[in-house]
């Protein structure tokens, strides 16, 4: 409402006054002066608000940083409207939304290989994109079922493993960074658990018969040690030392000789167990069993098994940041995808949000991430290795 002037209304207030009754006139000429005078003096109650700045749209922070497609991603807002024109977008491609209100998203990311970050439409009003990293498929028709491995030449070997007891033509397979998938030439029953040794030689289990094999210089299959239950994850420590993992209750070490021992008893998974060690050979254990409390497991020095963070959803497969922490694949407090364990303080965050995924390998800023037929691939925003 505009101040108005009270010398403005003077000659009403006198024209007023001259056929009314004085005492009317004069009481209420000086209220309403009274009125004037405190708009004038900008009190609030006879003057407008003053005007609010324009909400812009925009997207304050998305939680996690990284994700893959498939997962839940948290958006802070502002200026979000709810309704038919509004959407969601990663690169060009529109994204699911779950739930929203003005300052809070949450979307089901979509496949989008060329996106760099997100941004919101509201009718014809466009946000500034915010960098979020988007994985990007590598190769799918696969079926990992334990961590992908990172060959010497920097490509990337998982398995189409099959159903138990399905013998599958190829199941070993190399993917390159342009995707292409060129199939080994071997011939194991449901390949699990894949890790190299020391001098470069690929080490396989197989859950159908028991065993692990070596596959020397990727033309010849021997086989390392026989009647291991049923053995999925695999990894080797810093002395050589193979760890083998059994789902019906046990983890057996395989020395450089062949030569086999019990290490640790535990309850049987129902599907795998996961193996990881860090620069300590302290060696951490994962896998889903009848319980949907599931722990990570820790056995240091003299095979002391420790409970690092319990509470998890199927816990997969592992990998170690080159800062030490643990990137564990899992479900956990509500949220699915990678979490990161800190070792300063045995904190968890999530990490990379996605379905659960099967496992993931590391090499520097870039991750491998095995879901239940495909291979993704992100880089870690930043400079460094770690952020």
């Amino acid at each position: 409402m505009p101040c108005i002037r009270l010398a403005a209304w003077q000659p009403a207030i006198e024209a007023i006054s001259a056929v009314i009754s004085p005492n009317f006139a004069f009481s209420h000429r000086d209220r309403f002066k009274d009125r004037l005078t405190l708009a004038e003096s900008g009190c609030p109650r006879y003057n407008s608000p003053p005007m609010q700045p324009p909400r812009i749209l925009s997207v304050l922070e998305a939680m996690p940083p990284l994700g893959v497609p498939g997962g839940d991603l948290v958006i802070k807002c502002r200026g979000f409207k709810p309704g038919i024109t509004s959407k969601v977008l990663l690169g060009e491609v529109e994204a699911f939304i779950l739930s929203a209100s003005d300052d809070r998203i949450v979307i089901r990311l979509p496949e989008s290989p060329k996106s760099i970050g997100v941004t919101l439409n509201v009718g014809k009003t466009h946000s500034a994109v915010f960098p979020f990293s988007l994985a990007a498929r590598v190769s799918t028709d696969l079926h990992p079922v334990a961590n992908p491995v990172l060959a010497p030449d920097g490509s990337v070997i998982t398995t189409i493993s099959g159903g138990r007891g399905e013998q599958v033509s190829q199941p070993l397979v190399r993917l390159t960074r342009r995707g292409e998938k060129i199939p080994y030439n071997c011939e194991v029953m449901n390949p699990t658990g894949l890790a190299f040794s020391r001098d470069g030689q690929l080490f396989i289990s197989s859950r159908h018969d028991g065993t692990v094999l070596r596959y020397t210089d990727y033309e010849r299959l021997d086989i390392i040690a026989e009647e291991l239950g049923i053995p999925c994850g695999i990894v080797f420590d810093s002395k050589g030392l193979l760890y083998v993992g059994d789902r019906t209750g046990k983890i057996y070490t395989i020395d450089p000789s062949g030569n086999k021992e019990e290490f640790a008893e535990l309850e049987p998974s129902i599907s795998a167990y996961h193996l990881a060690v860090d620069s300590h050979d302290r060696l951490y254990v994962t896998g889903p069993t009848f319980s949907m409390r599931d722990c990570l497991m820790r056995f240091s020095g003299k095979r002391k098994k420790e409970l690092l963070v319990s509470g998890l959803a199927r816990p997969q497969g592992m990998a170690f940041l080159p800062d030490g922490d643990l990137l564990v694949c899992a479900g956990y407090e509500g949220k699915k995808g990678v979490f990161r364990y800190s070792q300063k303080d045995g904190a968890v965050s999530h990490f990379i949000t996605a379905p659960i995924p099967i496992g993931l390998a590391i090499s520097g800023r870039e991750i491998f991430i095995a879901t239940r037929d495909s291979i993704y691939w992100i880089t870690l925003p930043g400079s460094s290795s770690v952020n």
